[in-house]
């Protein structure tokens, strides 16, 4: 894995979260991909987003809270919920808590466009 961090940010407070292990991860996936999944999966929406229930924002929070423990241990669950953050602050803190579980966003399907023509060099020298 590399060196590489990603940030959360909540309530004025900052954590870089590296590449989580696996016992972090197996506690933190389901999580994300149930709250992705009934949010819309790749179609999601704000109004999808919106419509959560506690039980999802619940999922999310404990996974938030899971990844930010790997690097702040001291941070107690109910201290975390202690903290004042919005549901959009977990929302806006999901992609980095997903990239440091090792989850990523499909890369598009290449379209034609996009494609060189065969035979052809797609070099930009």
């Amino acid at each position: 894995m590399s060196e590489e961090t990603f940030p959360v940010s909540l309530a004025g407070r900052a954590w870089s979260l590296p590449h989580l292990p696996f016992r972090a991860i197996k506690a933190i996936q389901p999580a994300l991909f149930q709250v992705y999944a009934e949010a819309g999966g790749e179609a999601v929406t704000t109004q999808r987003v919106a419509a959560l229930g506690e039980a999802q924002i619940e999922r999310l929070a404990q996974a938030t809270w899971r990844a930010i423990a790997h690097v702040d241990p001291a941070l107690t669950y109910e201290d975390f919920l202690e903290l004042p953050f919005s549901v959009g602050d977990l929302i806006l803190a999901f992609p980095s808590v997903a990239k440091a579980a090792g989850l990523r966003a499909r890369a598009p399907d290449a379209t034609p466009e996009a494609s060189p023509t065969p035979g052809k060099s797609s070099s930009t020298r």
